[in-house]
């Protein structure tokens, strides 16, 4: 190889080292994101979930989705004039404020936690890293994590959009989503700040 592209290659390196952790980090999130997106196939919006064309939806999806609504539900009635909220097996709503929201599949949070763990699992992922065993507990908490905010994320988008159904694209296709993923990241720099920088 030619000397000075070798030179070349040496000084990118040096200059990307500072950045290894976040690079690293980067890769695995576009994986995650992309590998899902090739798996999973059907609209997200359905209430059956399809992997590689095969209908996998279990059972215990219903009452998943179930104990999300009736979570949601709580954190609203902790706001003051929300007793009027109704809760219809897994649908909120407020009478005459529009469609409301609905949950199904695709709200549990699955995707986000998927690449969460993948990322956790194979970041650095090496049978001499001592701090490795902090994960067996580090991913459920994130995963707790991920799911106490996703509760927040429906109250929140439910009661947002109350009377202004023109709200729920950008809430829940926006910012909320960019906020589930601020969180991803996060959990990710307390890991790398509290256990892969100090943990021998």
């Amino acid at each position: 190889m030619n000397e000075k592209i070798v030179l070349q290659i040496d000084r990118l390196k040096k200059l990307l080292l500072p950045y290894q952790s976040i690079i690293y980090f980067m890769v695995l999130l576009f994986f995650f994101h992309f590998s899902w997106k090739l798996i999973i196939d059907g609209d997200q919006d359905s209430e059956f979930m399809y992997v590689l064309g095969q209908n996998v939806t279990p059972q215990w999806f219903g009452t998943v989705c179930q104990w999300l609504t009736n979570a949601a539900a709580w954190f609203i009635h902790l706001f003051p004039n929300t007793q009027d909220l109704v809760v219809n097996s897994n649908h909120l709503y407020y009478p005459g404020g529009g469609p409301g929201v609905r949950i199904i599949w695709g709200c549990i949070g699955f995707k986000q936690m998927y690449i969460f763990c993948g990322i956790m699992i194979f970041y650095r992922l090496l049978p001499t890293r001592r701090y490795d065993r902090h994960k067996l507990w580090y991913i459920p908490l994130g995963c707790i994590v991920l799911t106490i905010y996703n509760v927040i994320r429906i109250g929140s988008i439910s009661m947002l959009t109350n009377g202004h159904v023109e709200r729920f694209d950008s809430l829940h296709d926006g910012i909320f989503r960019y906020i589930y993923y601020t969180i991803v990241f996060i959990l990710w720099v307390v890991w790398e700040e509290c256990f892969v920088k100090t943990v021998k």
